[in-house]
């Protein structure tokens, strides 16, 4: 079970509050926090042209990254990886190996490993899973 501090807890009632969507997890550093929406809320999450999610950053003062979840485990490494979209999937055992086009291979991991590490903690907290790593 995930425990939240106060500032995840009150992040996620301002979400919440705003877009009308529920909040599946939520993850707060000193620059960004990571929402996830349950599946079929992205859509209001962000908003037209992106005028709610603007909103949420500015009452923050963080940038704002919101992925919807998926029971799916392929579809929601292809969710948390947008706007980059994976060439494979693959799942063996208790390990995620996540093949992109080597291009984008920088952006797949992120500044200082950024987007991997959030893409592990999500995987980890939500499927039975030990690693995600980028191939």
């Amino acid at each position: 079970m995930v425990k939240y501090d106060s500032r995840e807890i009150e992040t996620i009632t301002i979400f919440e509050k705003i877009t009308g969507t529920t909040v599946k997890d939520c993850i707060i550093n000193e620059e960004e926090a990571t929402i996830l929406v349950k599946e079929g809320d992205i859509g209001a999450a962000i908003g037209k042209k992106g005028t709610v999610i603007n909103d949420i950053k500015k009452r923050l003062g963080k940038e704002l990254h919101v992925y919807e979840y998926s029971e799916n485990l392929e579809k929601f490494i292809e969710n948390l990886m947008y706007p980059l979209k994976p060439e494979e999937v693959t799942i063996k055992e208790n390990t995620v190996e996540i093949r992109v086009n080597p291009a984008e291979r920088k952006r797949a991991i992120g500044r200082q490993g950024k987007k991997i590490k959030n893409v592990n903690k999500l995987v980890k907290r939500h499927y039975d899973v030990d690693e995600v790593t980028i191939a």
